[in-house]
């Protein structure tokens, strides 16, 4: 194999490549990024066998030829050679040669022969929609899935069709969020449950891509497919929980502040904040006071003066400061809106006027 390929282009690519990389040692070949030609294309190609990305990028092709090398060893060389160009990759009996106008680098490579296929998938339902709207529907409720395994449907997120949006779903049993975006496209008759770990990876992976993603879903797998960039993922063969009637459908008292105000008073607050992060509302619509009470019997406590506008019921109720913190990062709106039923019931957080983004967080009772 023989090709001259732009430098920084290359970098990216194998950078990008060598986060999906296994650290398996019994299959030590999962640390490699695969290396191969495709007519005028260069294909670069990993797997950690939960995600599988390949990707295809402009090169000058002299001669054909795939090789496996160390991700981390070629993406470190790319980078520590920033002033040249462009660079000229050789293979002859998996030892590839890295030449440019100063240097000349001998990399021991592996046979491509024991490198893992990346499954094409080309059945199952598919939906077409832009790479921007899919990643900002995934960080909308990232914060909110589980991380640990033990329960794998909830240490995902729920992706489906509702209408006509496209509705992300994300829990750990203790808050919630849901995003719906605006979808037009063609039906979906059930949703997908993608790992959250291979979530993350697709949105870093598509982070920079301002092209269209085809998605095609089977049982097992989920492909994401644009120009430059496939990606395929495991996906979870199970039924996601219910959230939907836990949603309320109405409230007894409604708060709407002003979302930084909300913010600089969670920063001082949480200072004083216990091991449960618990932050204590106390809401008198009557006398129009809402105080923020946080007690540590190591440190201190504050108490901080909320200007708000209130209707309904008085309430007393304490949450969690760093899913509230959490939560106000990816509402876009000045303002927002809490809505309460009771000390013992979850609060509902969303911006002001929007009804595309929902989130719920559990009272904490201790």
């Amino acid at each position: 194999m023989n090709f001259t390929c732009n430098r920084e282009t290359l970098q990216k690519y194998i950078t990008n490549a060598e986060r999906v990389t296994g650290k398996n040692s019994s299959l030590p070949i999962l640390s490699s990024v695969l290396i191969a030609t495709n007519g005028k294309s260069l294909v670069i190609r990993s797997t950690n066998l939960e995600v599988g990305v390949e990707f295809q990028i402009p090169a000058e092709i002299k001669e054909e030829g795939s090789v496996a090398v160390s991700g981390s060893l070629f993406s470190n060389i790319l980078m520590s050679i920033p002033d040249e160009e462009s660079v000229t990759v050789s293979v002859k009996d998996s030892v590839c040669k890295i030449i440019t106008k100063t240097k000349n680098i001998t990399v021991k490579g592996l046979l491509p022969d024991d490198f893992p296929t990346i499954p094409v998938i080309n059945e199952g339902e598919s939906f077409t929609i832009q790479s921007q709207v899919f990643i900002q529907g995934v960080k909308s409720v990232l914060m909110s899935a589980a991380i640990s395994d033990i329960k794998p449907e909830i240490s995902s997120v729920y992706v489906y069709q509702k209408e006509k949006s496209l509705v992300f779903v994300a829990t750990d049993s203790f808050r919630l969020a849901e995003k719906k975006i605006d979808y037009n496209g063609e039906e979906l008759s059930q949703g997908v449950i993608i790992p959250v770990k291979n979530i993350m990876e697709i949105v870093k992976l598509f982070d920079g891509v301002m092209e269209n993603i085809l998605f095609k879903i089977t049982k097992t797998q989920i492909s994401c497919v644009s120009k430059s960039v496939y990606v395929t993922s495991r996906v979870i063969q199970g039924v996601y929980p219910d959230y939907e009637q836990i949603l309320p459908k109405n409230n007894t008292t409604e708060i709407v502040m002003l979302k930084q105000d909300l913010i600089n008073t969670l920063k001082l607050s949480t200072l004083f904040s216990d091991k449960f992060n618990k932050i204590q509302f106390i809401v008198e619509p009557s006398q129009k006071k809402c105080l923020v009470f946080t007690k540590n019997s190591d440190i201190g406590e504050t108490e901080s003066n909320l200007t708000v506008t209130m209707s309904g019921e008085p309430i007393e109720i304490s949450l969690n400061g760093k899913h509230l913190f959490d939560c106000l990062s990816v509402i876009a709106e000045d303002s927002i809106v809490m809505q309460c039923n009771g000390s013992n019931k979850p609060a509902v957080i969303r911006g002001l006027g929007d009804n595309s983004f929902v989130y719920l967080t559990m009272p904490l009772t201790k």
